[in-house]
């Protein structure tokens, strides 16, 4: 499987970090939206991810030796060399505008006619996304690979009777893609096995801005592995909010300094998107009909008043 140009459908959070991963790559990248603002919108949160990536390399030779300093080391002047020798950036401003330089926007399909791989990053919807592997499947050349970044859905459902078909899958970047190395990969009844081989051995073969990426195979599943996992915690969370066990930020504390979580669940729901989460809780609910997968009524009222977390400035938390 080789990609030298692909596209991303989507340039919301997710969409551009994942066209900023393929990029970063040396692959060329173009980037659709419903409209010219969202497009730009979506370009601009490429140039934060590089400029970010940029700044780390500049900046992590000096915060080390300060990190050492802070422990009551004196360092020789050979030992700063020699740090600032290892650690010398290997993203430079130059490389960054390169990165920056390889992904595009657009606003219609027929760029897509000339892409090998793409990733349709839409609104977690069935008939949103049905629409998108629509639009898709008329313009994709006959050999590309289209991948579904849904974190629930049914990739069998998405994909039938499309011409498509045997080469769509789910590759379900986590976020932030751009620091978190995994990608769930699940063929669907009618994905062909070696779609799904070259795929995960494409996805082995990119880095982030810290990791090689790390693609698993895994059964087509609401949820696959770590939603599947990950939900009934955050749901569980959300019950003990409500009941006045302890405060948000307490609860989230007390999952990271006693679970090892890195982020509490409160944080991470934020984050991902207090919308997203719900539609993953009703979606599993669903599935499988088991009351772990329940939605709180508390974080059901959030997404009612708008209140998505960090896109929209509240959450569970406050953003400025």
């Amino acid at each position: 499987m080789h990609v030298k140009h692909a596209g991303v459908v989507g340039a919301g959070t997710m969409g551009a970090a994942i066209a900023e991963v393929l990029a970063l790559n040396g692959i060329e990248v173009v980037i659709k939206d419903l409209d010219a603002a969202q497009v730009e919108r979506g370009l601009a949160r490429v140039r934060q991810h590089v400029d970010d990536l940029v700044r780390f390399h500049a900046e992590r030779a000096e915060k080390e030796v300060a990190r050492i300093r802070e422990l009551g080391v004196e360092l020789t002047e050979s030992q700063t060399t020699t740090i600032q020798h290892r650690l010398a950036p290997k993203v430079s401003r130059a490389r960054g505008d390169e990165i920056v330089a390889r992904v595009r926007g657009t606003t219609t399909w027929e760029p897509f006619a000339g892409v090998d791989f793409v990733v349709e990053a839409a609104f977690e919807k069935t008939d949103i996304k049905r629409g998108v592997f629509e639009a898709l499947d008329a313009v994709l050349p006959e050999h590309a690979i289209l991948g579904s970044n849904t974190s629930s859905l049914s990739i069998t459902r998405l994909a039938k009777g499309l011409g498509h078909t045997p080469q769509i899958l789910v590759t379900h970047f986590f976020n932030p893609p751009v620091t978190l190395p995994l990608v769930e990969v699940a063929g669907g009844v009618d994905t062909r096995e070696d779609v799904i081989t070259d795929t995960i051995e494409f996805l082995q073969g990119l880095r982030n801005h810290r990791y090689p990426m790390v693609p698993i195979r895994v059964q087509e599943s609401p949820g696959f592995v770590v939603n599947r996992l990950l939900i009934p915690v955050m749901a569980e969370a959300c019950f003990a909010l409500q009941e006045g066990l302890a405060s948000a930020r307490d609860i989230d504390q007390a999952m990271k300094a006693g679970a090892g979580m890195p982020m509490g669940p409160f944080e991470l729901a934020d984050l991902v998107g207090l919308d997203v989460t719900l539609d993953v809780m009703d979606t599993l609910y669903r599935e499988f009909e088991d009351p772990k997968y329940r939605a709180p009524p508390m974080l059901r009222r959030l997404v009612d008043a708008g209140h998505f977390g960090r896109k929209t400035g509240r959450g569970f938390y406050e953003y400025t």
